[in-house]
């Protein structure tokens, strides 16, 4: 966060916090208009706020650094065979969730069910 940013969001903050109390007081005072008026500069400070908040810089490395063409490999039939590899440990180790598993005591799994084809064999 830049010495700007932290300053932009004092400029929003203490206004904020400063229009939110009017506000409280002037609904106290049956000022409807007034509060209103309060209230809606406070939502602006709060959009202000925000706005800085997103354009913070965050820590850390980001991926656009990274030359895409160097990062990612070429596909090829090693790593298509691995990822389905993957793909079936992961359906393999998936707990079941199927209704007709657990009312039937574990005998019988739904047709959609990955683990119907083991339990079926």
């Amino acid at each position: 966060m830049t010495r700007t940013s932290k300053v932009l969001l004092v400029v929003f903050g203490a206004p904020f916090v400063f229009s939110i109390s009017v506000g409280g007081q002037l609904i106290g005072e049956a000022r409807w208009w007034h509060a209103t008026a309060a209230y809606a500069v406070a939502g602006l400070c709060l959009i202000g706020l925000l706005r800085e908040m997103s354009r913070a810089t965050l820590l850390g490395d980001y991926t656009d650094d990274i030359d895409e063409a160097s990062a990612i490999p070429e596909p090829g039939l090693r790593i298509r065979a691995r990822a389905a590899r993957q793909a079936r440990q992961v359906t393999r180790n998936m707990p079941c969730g199927c209704h007709r598993y657990w009312s039937s005591a574990g005998t019988e799994h739904d047709i959609w069910c990955p683990h119907y084809e083991r339990s079926s064999a």
